[in-house]
């Protein structure tokens, strides 16, 4: 049996079902069953990251470990979790390549110190580091339904961007099969792009012009904290991004290493993704 943590999330939607499809039983986690699509083949659990039932871990041998993102202090969140699994075979845990990196970001900290937890935790570890998300595109939506004109803060580093599926893939070959234990994967997709090209390459799928603008950090800025984020997130993208400029144009073969593949490209998920646009 493994857990599944943030089974409804990005990462979690498509590794169920890839689990699912290896063979393995898998008990899903979430903190709404009656919202929640979950594959029909997953034992769906209720839970709580802030009040982690360890009972979540009966009969369970690995699980899959990641920030949830809902609770005021995730860094605690993955510690309780970890605390309950000391019995349990095989942790892996979702990090970031700006751990890679030795980024000082605050988003990089808090995985940087979950990584050592789960390094303490006892059980056998596998830590996956992924880039940036080709999901993160979806933040374009707006622009796109409207004027077609993205804004972008000025020095955006071109990026290898991953699609989440493969993500998923590794995590679910790392959590269904032996041989990882005590290693780390970075993960990318095959190729960096500069923003601009990411933009073209959508505006080629959608059949339709888009316009790639940039804007000074002062008005993303602005523009950010108008869509009702805290200041301390948005001040920790920023920082985020300076700190990443140079790494996330680094590729790294994980994904034909461990899948015998090559990764899925942003064209790839443009055209998956092209009715959402619409």
């Amino acid at each position: 049996m493994i857990l599944v943590l943030g089974s409804t999330g990005k990462i979690g939607r498509e590794l169920v079902p890839a689990l699912l499809d290896k063979g393995a039983r898998v008990r899903a986690l979430t903190r709404d069953p009656a919202r929640a699509r979950i594959d029909p083949r997953a034992e769906v659990a209720t839970g709580d990251l802030d009040a982690f039932d360890p009972a979540l871990l009966d009969g369970v041998e690995r699980v899959f470990v990641l920030t949830s993102g809902h609770g005021a202090d995730p860094l605690a969140q993955e510690r309780a979790v970890l605390k309950a699994a000391a019995g349990v075979a095989h942790v892996v845990k979702l990090s970031t390549t700006g751990v890679h990196f030795g980024q000082t970001d605050p988003i990089s900290l808090v995985h940087t110190a979950a990584e050592q937890a789960v390094r303490e935790a006892g059980p056998d570890w596998t830590i996956l580091r992924p880039g940036t998300f080709m999901d993160n595109r979806f933040a374009w939506l707006h622009a796109v339904r409207g004027d077609g004109v993205i804004r972008v803060p000025e020095g955006d580093p071109a990026s290898a961007l991953v699609h989440v599926r493969d993500i998923a893939e590794v995590a679910a070959t790392v959590l269904a099969t032996d041989g990882h234990a005590g290693k780390t994967y970075p993960i990318t997709g095959g190729e960096a792009l500069t923003t601009r090209r990411q933009v073209e390459i959508l505006g080629d799928t959608l059949g339709r012009k888009l316009t790639y603008v940039e804007e000074p950090e002062a008005d993303a800025r602005a523009r950010m904290l108008g869509f009702g984020w805290p200041a301390s997130a948005v001040d920790g993208i920023f920082e985020l991004k300076r700190q990443s400029a140079g790494n996330e144009e680094i590729v790294f073969d994980t994904v034909r290493e461990l899948l015998g593949r090559a990764p899925l490209t942003f064209g790839d998920w443009a055209r998956e993704h092209a009715a959402a646009f619409a």
